[in-house]
């Protein structure tokens, strides 16, 4: 009898290995994220490729602000995920998106993404109130 309590331990134990080991991947996917992003991000700069990622509601500008940048300073914008996201996929966002900036900064001295975006929202009002006259 005790033999038999013994098996049906060690076999529900074998039943949840599984799931223990995928809960645990699971989680540690989940948690790096933020570093997966950045392995990323310098992996696409190591081939010579700038990319700013974008996720959530666009702003009106938003078409304008790609097409400069990337005419400009050949950094590229690429949407990742509309209004409803992840934690995870911010974290990854986050972090890609801190490596591809720093790297643009240094090559071109300045913040070019914050300085085109700024730039685009002023044009972008300046249409808009122009057009409310």
């Amino acid at each position: 009898m005790l033999a038999a309590g013994r098996f049906r331990l060690r076999w529900l134990g074998l039943a949840l290995l599984p799931i223990v080991i995928l809960w645990l991947g699971y989680a540690g996917w989940e948690s790096s994220a933020r570093f997966r992003g950045r392995t990323v991000a310098r992996f696409e700069l190591a081939h010579g490729r700038y990319e700013i990622l974008t996720l959530g509601l666009p702003t009106p500008w938003r078409p304008e602000f790609a097409r400069h940048l990337e005419e400009r300073y050949g950094i590229k914008l690429r949407v990742v995920a509309g209004c409803i996201v992840s934690e995870s996929l911010l974290e990854y966002v986050a972090g890609y998106n801190a490596v591809m900036a720093l790297r643009a900064h240094r090559k071109f001295g300045r913040n070019v993404i914050e300085e085109v975006s700024l730039e685009e929202m002023e044009i972008w009002k300046a249409r808009a109130e122009g057009a409310g006259r």
